[in-house]
């Protein structure tokens, strides 16, 4: 594996998570998880980054703001900001879905390699991040059972892993419908 591209990669898709990736998807896809995952760990945000959470204008939030719908308050700059608790009691009392990077704080992570050494460099990197929680397996039936354990938001994908190949382990996750973790494999 090359850990160069693969911590690029790594990165990428830690800027924007919550959002459930098509079948298949882009690099543009993927890097567009990231802005979500630092967003998990706010506790304020601007009307910009609220009106992405919710997939509406930043004029509609501002009309909210305006309306006294969702309290804000302003910074010295008068730059509007919203409180994390405001913005769950305003999605909830207004029947919006609520955008699961407001509910779920950590990111989850399962690398799958047999190299230890690779392993712990990818761990070491994601840690930094400080939203990520990892998990790892160094086979495929490993990553098959962790995989239905944990649920993870991310599986980066060594495909030379003894047992059942990456491609393989490719295949039986993407046959589950209902299973939305998003895949870097690397060779």
């Amino acid at each position: 594996m090359h850990s160069y591209l693969l911590t690029d990669a790594v990165h990428g898709v830690l800027r924007d998570t919550g959002r459930a990736l098509p079948r298949r998807y882009s690099l543009r896809a993927v890097t567009g998880m990231a802005n979500e995952a630092k967003m998990a760990n706010k506790t304020i945000y601007t009307t910009h980054e609220v009106a992405r959470l919710l997939h509406v204008n930043p004029r509609s939030v501002i009309n909210w703001i305006d309306q006294n719908l969702l309290p804000c308050y302003r910074t010295p700059g008068g730059h509007r900001r919203i409180r994390r608790e405001d913005l769950l009691v305003f999605v909830r009392k207004h029947q919006i879905p609520t955008p699961a990077t407001l509910v779920q704080s950590k990111f989850t992570v399962l690398i799958v390699d047999n190299d230890q050494n690779i392993t712990d460099l990818i761990r070491t990197l994601l840690l930094r991040q400080g939203s990520c929680e990892v998990a790892s397996a160094s086979d495929g039936i490993g990553a098959l059972i962790e995989v239905g354990r944990i649920k993870p938001d991310l599986l980066i994908l060594d495909l030379k892993i003894p047992g059942v190949d990456g491609i393989d382990v490719c295949r039986r996750i993407k046959s589950d419908s209902a299973n939305r973790t998003a895949i870097i494999c690397a060779y």
